[in-house]
């Protein structure tokens, strides 16, 4: 099942009459595999959440609502390939 998690918030002191304003969001869902990004949001959006007020539910609201949730969610549920699947090895120096 895919987790999705916010993992910053890039803050603008003041813009558009608005103190502490989110301008970028980086996100990640994690899964079997994982996809992480950086979102740019723009101008504030209306109405307006004031930076004390932010929930993560509210935050991923704003990924969601630009990238595509089920894409994402497909890709990092997905099985790894057996091809991909690692394990360590011994370094070759150290015999």
């Amino acid at each position: 099942m895919a987790n999705w998690k916010v993992e910053g918030l890039y803050v603008a002191p003041s813009l558009d009459g608005h103190s502490d304003v989110v301008t970028q969001v980086a996100w990640a869902c994690e899964g079997n595999n994982s996809m992480r990004g950086k979102l740019d949001l723009g101008a504030p959006g209306q109405p307006f959440v004031s930076y004390a007020d932010l929930t993560e539910d509210t935050v991923l609201s704003w990924v969601w609502s630009r990238v595509d949730k089920a894409f994402v969610e497909k890709d990092v549920d997905a099985a790894l390939p057996a091809a991909l699947t690692v394990a360590p090895k011994p370094l070759p120096w150290s015999n």
